[in-house]
């Protein structure tokens, strides 16, 4: 039985072991009717050296070493030109410190996780893709680079705030997936250098009532961190009672600038949308007769698909059909 299972396995070939074969690739030839291995191609530089078994892995694992360093070598030899700040051209060199904070700010952009930088897949794209000299970042490191660049952006904001005479002030509260509510301060100035900005001063968490006593508490305690008291040139706000009321207890603190005649401005896009949800409800008996439509065809996949059917058989693209909002 042993001769037997020994003739079974006779053609088999056993899996390379070694880790040198990551970066070669076999070259195998036919003799006495059997495929054996000839010799051995280098994916850096191409170069075929044997690949006899009987030679072992030795000469490869040297020639890859040298490969590599000469590959690396080459690869920093390399300079792309790159236009300056002021027009001129110059070599591109590769700086892991900025690569990282680009890499906070995609992350606060896109809101991805902060181990991205050490995502296998991330590596591989940029390392293939863009520059092979990438550095991957654990979280760890990315979660102190994204501190240390909020404070530098604060401290920026800060003196830009400092420098403008007057901000524009407006604020709302949103609703997160959370479902919590976070009441947003946001600033309008024009810069030293004449340009309008908008910035986000602080998106406080409201955990309490929408009170005008609660609003005016966020909304002051913001302004005060940002020492915005004596530049406030207006506040744009929902036309809601409490941010009126709100606004009237905040006015003797922040009218130094303007006064208290026109701190308060009402939020047009609030006010058009109020204008058309009252002209909607003269057609309210057939606007709910579409929701009612729409919610009978989506609360089934069999009704989807058999609306799909009817729609190909009278040579109609098929929809899909959503709920509106009643906030929008």
């Amino acid at each position: 039985m042993a001769a037997q299972q020994g003739q079974g396995n006779k053609g088999r070939r056993r899996a390379r072991s070694s880790h040198v074969w990551n970066n070669f690739e076999e070259i195998s030839e036919e003799v006495n009717g059997k495929r054996v291995c000839s010799g051995a191609k280098c994916t850096l530089c191409k170069k075929v050296l044997t690949g006899i078994s009987t030679n072992g892995t030795g000469h490869l694992i040297r020639h890859l070493a040298s490969c590599s360093k000469k590959a690396d070598r080459f690869v920093r030899s390399q300079s792309v030109v790159q236009f300056s700040s002021d027009g001129s051209l110059g070599n591109w060199e590769y700086n892991a410190e900025f690569a990282r904070t680009e890499l906070c700010c995609m992350i606060a952009r896109l809101d991805l996780p902060l181990g991205i930088g050490a995502y296998n897949a991330f590596i591989d794209y940029i390392k293939r893709a863009h520059n092979p000299r990438f550095a991957p970042v654990s979280r760890q490191t990315t979660t102190r680079d994204v501190a240390k660049l909020f404070n530098q952006s604060r401290t920026l904001l800060m003196d830009c705030l400092n420098a403008c005479s007057s901000v524009a002030i407006t604020s709302d509260i949103w609703n997160g997936n959370a479902k919590k509510d976070y009441l947003s301060v946001v600033a309008h100035f024009v810069n030293s250098n004449w340009e309008l900005e908008k910035r986000l001063l602080g998106l406080c968490l409201i955990d309490c009532s929408h009170s005008d006593l609660n609003i005016a508490e966020r909304i002051g305690f913001v302004l005060d961190e940002w020492k915005l008291t004596d530049k406030i040139f207006s506040f744009t706000l929902d036309n809601a009672s409490a941010n009126a009321n709100a606004i009237a207890s905040l006015t003797p603190k922040f009218s130094g600038y303007i006064g208290s005649v026109f701190l308060l401005q009402r939020c047009a896009c609030h006010i058009i949308n109020l204008i058309v949800k009252s002209g909607l409800k003269r057609l309210k008996s057939y606007v709910e007769t579409f929701r009612t439509a729409i919610s009978f065809l989506n609360s089934s996949n069999q009704r989807i698909a058999a609306y799909k059917s009817y729609c190909i058989a009278m040579g109609v693209r098929p929809r899909k059909f959503g709920l509106d909002m009643d906030v929008r």
